[in-house]
């Protein structure tokens, strides 16, 4: 940005519009400022707030006039900048040096203006803008086609009309006879939009049918090229064709509206810089392609025609690369051209590639190259929902908007049965887990796997409704897990004296789950078993233990010695045998009605401790009584057990083998359900936004599931926007879902909750003058949130993983390392702060990925890096030319 632009930006940020700025040769300043800031200021206190800025940029101020709003009455000084954006190429440099900028704005129109320039001829220019108005049609838009290449009107020739005869006059006739004409002749002009059945007034329109879809293209040809048509040409001024209400411009674009309600107007505008096509670029475009050849004797006229664009009217066109060769040789040239022109900006070019039906076709639609101008179609609809947005966040109110997205910090133990319905979000993992045969849940820590107990064991009206009725007849309680209710469970203490007295009996650890599974029923007053205990004889020697030793109904308080004790007392001899028995006639019981038990358990990684001797044997006595139950073909009562994933994979016990994927899920959050999440939260936490999104998507509660991407990222948009930043080509959902992601593609729902929260309140506190229009969070925003929860994501992978703290904290304290390094750079801090718990360096690496820390990197000039998800937590530097 040149320094003038940047002092008009930080002007307004501090004073909104109440300035004019003028700038005279050798970045001399005029400047002049309103504004109530400067109540109760000195003068030389008022300099000083603009002064230092204004020479940090090496500007000279010339004269410098700073009121309050009351002072400047006195004066009779008002400020305001001219409505209309430059009409030609001289203007808008002109405002380029100023700084001066005039955003696109549809007013009061219905429809957008979208322009395809080419700096030269033969490029392609007015093929893509027909193939992409076909494309268009095709989706349900209403498109006009308007020919502004009025110095050589051909598109007449390309999507001629269907019907016999030749086009005789167009856009230039129209505009001439409003302009040499006074508006109250309207029923004596002799040209009109449309014409009627005896010829009078006559048309310049038609019409044209697309013979695959039957959807309909209107077409305003410039004209006939011929003596009439040169005459009106150069009588006509483009400066005055479009500057009032009631112009020769306006009046054709209400017949536009009054005749063909069009959602989208695509002109083909002149090439070069002459007149017209800056009349068709610099006060018409809402939007702008840019098509080219990637050679040398495009890419400085580009790159200004892009410059104007971007600082004067604030558009970030897109560039077409158009006609490439395809394969290695179209890719060389793209890459060389790269080099003067850009990378990124190369990047995020569109390519059509070369077509011999095109350069030989005579006529436009031609459908089989239809799918290379797809993206041109897919930019102009993205384009035209970010418009949608500016609408509605302008309509509703930005702050009132922001203040309503008070979205609350929760975890899984506290959030309401109504919140659940609110918030909850199902994975495609869900239906998995329904699965009877699933018995493991394996998720990184902060994937989900507590929040899907909870829903489970506290609100399984909500798991119902979700499951679709594959939860019918099934009763599911917890097992093992803080559930109120259910609160009598060995914590890490008592499973150490449990651990203890095991080993000193000999006993096994399967029989003590089988046996705590039969007191967590029993103390919740499970009737089922209640009903078996009552009918045998049997088995009256365990009912009387239970009853003297664990009251029925006693699930709610909490574990003592005595139900040690108790617990130990049935995992051997006769009541051993007796719980076995239990177990057998329960299953049947549940059979026989038709009915299933699920048992599921949770927080076995806080009760169980860590890296114990004794917690690979308890686990996996849990593990096997899933499998032993089976074997037994005790198919109606099932155990689900909830683990961390690096638990899972160090864990060994007998028959792991046997528990391959169709035996567990992985919870992992794929972009979808990260999109449906994000929905949820924001029209959960924000009535406002509910309505909002409602209004302009597709997407609601009840679709929310089975939405697609394309439709999520719109219904999103009023948040983060479409695209990362405006203008780039780069998705913000899907950028945002790569930061959030490790190198082992685990994505953490908590980490989305705390970059929302940290954005949002990031925006309220900047209060910026000039903020995007198109979306909520800011860029700025949004990497404080992103920052945000990459530093509680390092806390809980510090917690997860105590054995890398070390490392993690010599590089957060002494920057260690960089975003990216060498395998020798990362061995020195490897000798430095963990060789004693990883002797083998090789084996420090695999810790490192299987956390989901590293990423290795391949054809480069580093051996690793950080995943993204970790970088702003660590406060490592990024190696040049890596994006945020």
């Amino acid at each position: 940005m040149n320094p003038v632009a940047t002092f008009r930006k930080i002007l307004l940020d501090h004073f909104g519009q109440t300035f004019d700025l003028d700038i005279t040769q050798e970045n001399g300043v005029i400047l002049l400022v309103i504004s109530d800031l400067f109540l109760g200021m000195s003068r030389s206190d008022r300099l000083a707030m603009i002064l230092p800025e204004m020479q940090r940029l090496g500007l000279k101020s010339v004269i410098t006039e700073l009121y309050s709003v009351a002072e400047a009455q006195d004066r009779g000084l008002t400020v305001g900048k001219a409505d209309e954006a430059p009409a030609d190429w001289d203007e808008a440099v002109t405002s380029l040096v100023s700084g001066e900028r005039y955003e696109p704005s549809a007013g009061d129109r219905n429809f957008r203006r979208i322009v395809f320039y080419s700096y030269k001829g033969g490029v392609g220019r007015t093929t893509a803008l027909v193939q992409t108005a076909f494309h268009l049609a095709r989706r349900g838009r209403r498109v006009v086609l308007v020919d502004m290449d009025v110095e050589a009107p051909g598109l007449h020739k390309v999507v001629p009309p269907t019907k016999d005869g030749d086009v005789e006059f167009g856009l230039i006739d129209y505009l001439w006879e409003r302009q040499v004409k006074p508006a109250d002749a309207a029923t004596s002009y002799e040209f009109s939009l449309v014409g009627s059945r005896n010829g009078q007034p006559r048309a310049i329109s038609y019409t044209v049918e697309d013979p695959l879809s039957r959807a309909q293209v209107h077409v305003v040809p410039a004209g006939c090229p011929g003596k009439s048509y040169v005459q009106k040409l150069s009588t006509l001024s483009h400066k005055e064709v479009l500057t009032r209400s009631d112009d020769a411009w306006s009046l054709f674009e209400a017949d536009l509206f009054d005749q063909f309600q069009p959602d989208v107007v695509l002109i083909d505008a002149r090439t070069g810089l002459g007149e017209w096509g800056g009349l068709s670029l610099l006060r018409l475009a809402d939007d702008a392609f840019l098509v080219m050849f990637p050679s040398g004797q495009n890419a400085d006229g580009i790159n200004f025609v892009k410059t104007v664009l971007s600082e004067v009217r604030g558009i970030s066109p897109t560039v077409i690369f158009s006609p490439v060769p395809e394969g290695e040789v179209g890719d060389e040239i793209v890459r060389r051209f790269g080099e003067v022109f850009g990378e990124d900006e190369a990047a995020n070019a569109l390519r059509i590639n070369y077509s011999q039906g095109i350069a030989s076709a005579s006529s436009l639609p031609l459908d089989s190259a239809m799918s290379a101008y797809v993206e041109v179609a897919n930019r102009i609809a993205e384009r035209g929902a970010e418009a949608q947005v500016e609408v509605s966040l302008a309509r509703y109110g930005r702050e009132d908007l922001l203040e309503s997205l008070n979205i609350p910090e929760r975890d899984a133990n506290s959030i309401a049965s109504a919140d659940f319905e609110a918030y909850f979000q199902k994975t495609s993992d869900f239906d998995k887990f329904l699965d009877d045969a699933r018995w493991v849940v394996r998720g990184r820590k902060g994937t989900g796997k507590s929040t899907l107990f909870h829903l489970f064991v506290e609100h399984i009206e909500n798991a119902r409704k979700r499951a679709r009725g594959k939860l019918s007849g099934v009763d599911v309680l917890p097992g093992h897990g803080p559930v109120p209710g259910a609160m009598l469970r060995p914590t890490t203490d008592e499973f150490e004296s449990l651990a203890q007295q095991i080993s000193a009996v000999g006993a096994d650890w399967l029989s003590f789950w089988r046996a705590y599974a039969i007191v967590r029923l029993w103390t919740t007053k499970y009737e089922p078993l209640i009903s078996v205990l009552g009918k045998s004889k049997g088995l009256r020697a365990l009912k009387v233990h239970l009853q003297s030793k664990l009251p029925i109904g006693s699930g709610d308080r909490r574990w003592k010695s005595s139900e040690t004790a108790a617990c130990l007392a049935l995992i051997s001899g006769d009541l051993g045998g007796l719980c076995r028995d239990v177990v057998i006639d329960l299953n049947d019981h549940l059979s026989g009605s038709e009915n299933k038990l699920w048992l599921l358990y949770d927080d076995l990684d806080q009760d169980i401790r860590e890296d114990s001797p004794w917690q690979a044997e308890a686990l996996g006595g849990l593990l096997r009584l899933a499998y032993d139950s089976n074997n037994k073909d005790l198919h109606n009562i099932r155990f689900k057990i909830f683990l961390r994933e690096d638990i899972w994979s160090k864990l060994v016990f007998t028959n792991k083998s046997h528990f391959g994927d169709p035996r567990t899920v992985l919870l992992q959050w794929k972009i979808e359900d990260f999109m449906r999440l994000a929905y949820r939260l924001i029209t959960g936490a924000s009535p406002p936004l509910r309505e909002l999104i409602g209004r302009d998507s597709s997407v609601t509660e009840q679709t929310v599931d089975t939405a697609g991407e394309e439709e999520l990222r719109g219904a999103l948009a009023p948040i983060w926007g479409l695209s990362q930043e405006k203008g780039k080509k780069s998705l913000a959902a899907k950028w945002v879902y790569s930061r959030m992601t490790d190198s082992q593609d685990n994505t953490y729902p908590r980490s989305l909750t705390v970059l929302l929260k940290a954005a949002r309140d990031e925006e309220l506190r900047i209060k910026s003058k000039s903020p995007p229009s198109d979306r909520l969070l800011s860029f700025p925003a949004m990497q404080v949130g992103l920052k945000a929860a990459s530093v509680e994501r390092l806390d809980a992978l510090k917690n997860e993983c105590p054995d890398l703290k070390p490392f993690l904290e010599d590089v957060e304290e002494k920057s260690s390392l960089r975003s990216q390094f060498a395998s020798d750079d990362l061995r020195k801090v490897w000798a430095a702060t963990s060789k004693s718990n990883f002797p083998l360096f090789d084996a420090f690496i695999s810790r490192l990925e299987e956390s989901g820390l590293l990423v290795r990197k391949r054809g480069s000039t580093y051996n690793f890096g950080f995943a993204s998800l970790y970088i702003d937590g660590l406060g490592v530097t990024r190696v040049q030319g890596e994006k945020k």
